[in-house]
């Protein structure tokens, strides 16, 4: 039986290690491919958000700060230069690791919300002063409560809800969606879809809900495209 410090250990290079390729990551976001390389990369005129790895490959921590840093350029509807300039500081006044990918995301998020407001014209400084008085944008809070953290940074991220049991886990099957506690991937039960099989088929050879493999050819769907 492995001790707790080598699960723990075990989280750590799993969570840190490349685990998507770009377009993998991408889909998982609702990204572009394009977004997701420049956005670790940088192009010819904009210089990267996040450090990527040697493998050019998407860690799950870096998914997750991917898909925080986009709600705050869909809540927000500010630069990428912002939000990098954002996540710098939030990186350097914090001192955090992965930032976006925090337990203390919302502490972290109300700090960002305050620095991307914090030299726009006619900006409150009372607020600027006391970020509680910025609302944190609805899908970054939103996905604070989709993610289960352990040792102060994401483990399991729910992308369609908590009370949806999909989970995306870089302890298994290498980070892909998969229905909890299962270890069935949506994939399969997608292909199986796509193959004619109908859900109470596909749900009685899983032994799974019919509500659950729905949800599964669902999301597969969403991530699919």
């Amino acid at each position: 039986m492995a001790t707790i410090q080598e699960s723990s250990r075990e989280l750590e290079i799993a969570r840190t290690s490349p685990l998507y390729t770009i377009p993998e990551a991408a889909r998982l976001a609702h990204l572009s491919p394009g977004t997701v390389r420049s956005w670790l990369f940088g192009t010819a005129s904009s210089e990267a958000v996040f450090e990527a790895t040697p493998a050019r490959m998407v860690s799950f921590l870096q998914l997750i700060e991917i898909v925080i840093a986009a709600g705050f350029r869909r809540s927000e509807r500010v630069s990428l230069a912002r939000v990098r300039s954002a996540y710098l500081n939030a990186r350097r006044e914090l001192g955090l690791d992965y930032p976006f990918a925090h337990e203390r995301l919302e502490v972290v998020g109300e700090h960002v919300v305050r620095i991307l407001h914090a030299d726009m014209p006619g900006a409150n400084h009372k607020a600027i002063d006391e970020p509680s008085l910025w609302t944190l944008p609805g899908l970054v809070a939103g996905i604070g409560r989709q993610i289960r953290y352990e040792g102060e940074f994401a483990a399991r991220w729910y992308p369609v809800g908590d009370d949806i049991p999909i989970v995306i886990d870089p302890l298994v099957t290498s980070g892909m969606p998969t229905i909890r506690d299962r270890g069935v991937t949506v994939q399969a039960i997608r292909k199986r879809f796509l193959a004619g099989q109908d859900i109470a088929f596909i749900a009685r050879d899983f032994q799974l809900d019919e509500r659950i493999v729905e949800d599964a050819v669902r999301y597969g769907e969403q991530v699919a495209a």
